[in-house]
């Protein structure tokens, strides 16, 4: 029997997929890529229509596909809402879990928590949007149970971040944690809309800070 050693393995050939595997495969790929385009497009109906006003009609047309075929991705329009708001919610909650797992000083914590409020509304506006602008949708839709779940674990996250920085001197103490929270998300979404990405170290400081000067913060003349 010859010696092995130094011998050389013939190459394996490589396997050539069949045409019905590149079928399915480019049939899954356009499958992707349709689902994509139709929650995109649901997204920007919603925000500029409102959820009412925005049918699985309209959604198959700006997709330029029928109905039948819209409802071959998704059942309800309801599923399409509940896909975009997860997709942003599981964004954002990224940012925050970043946030709760960091050891930052109260204030540093709020300026965090700030920062990452303004990259969610300007990653995922459309679906900022529905989310604020519908609440009593929001707040019974049965596909939105995760959401509202995370959406409350934020706010108290974000809240208690507030708390932390008032007892220790470096926020005022005239407005509840709750609703100063709420002013801020609310700041932020307009900022957001409005403001070049590189105005945001500007947005942070001014509702950090204001917009008097130092020497008159404390109401002096």
């Amino acid at each position: 029997m010859p010696d092995s050693i130094g011998t050389r393995s013939a190459p394996t050939a490589t396997r050539v997929p069949s045409a019905d595997e590149r079928v399915r495969y480019v049939v899954r790929v356009s499958a992707a890529d349709t689902r994509e385009e139709i929650l995109t497009v649901s997204a920007r109906l919603f925000a500029t229509r409102g959820l009412a006003g925005t049918t699985m009609r309209a959604i198959a047309d700006g997709c330029s596909i029928k109905a039948a075929s819209l409802y071959h991705h998704f059942a309800s329009k309801d599923e399409i809402v509940a896909e975009i708001m997860t997709r942003s919610r599981e964004f954002a909650a990224g940012l925050y879990r970043e946030i709760a797992d960091a050891h930052l000083a109260p204030a540093a914590r709020v300026e965090a928590v700030l920062r990452a409020t303004l990259q969610s509304f300007r990653a995922h506006p459309e679906a900022s949007q529905v989310f604020l602008e519908n609440p009593a949708y929001v707040a019974s839709a049965p596909l939105l149970k995760s959401i509202r779940a995370d959406a409350r674990a934020i706010d108290a996250l974000c809240v208690r971040a507030i708390e932390e920085a008032i007892t220790v001197g470096a926020l005022r103490d005239d407005i509840a944690p709750l609703r100063l929270w709420l002013l801020l998300r609310n700041m932020l979404r307009s900022t957001a809309r409005e403001a070049a990405t590189a105005d945001a170290d500007d947005a942070i400081a001014i509702l950090l800070h204001g917009i008097a000067a130092p020497t008159h913060r404390s109401g002096q003349q």
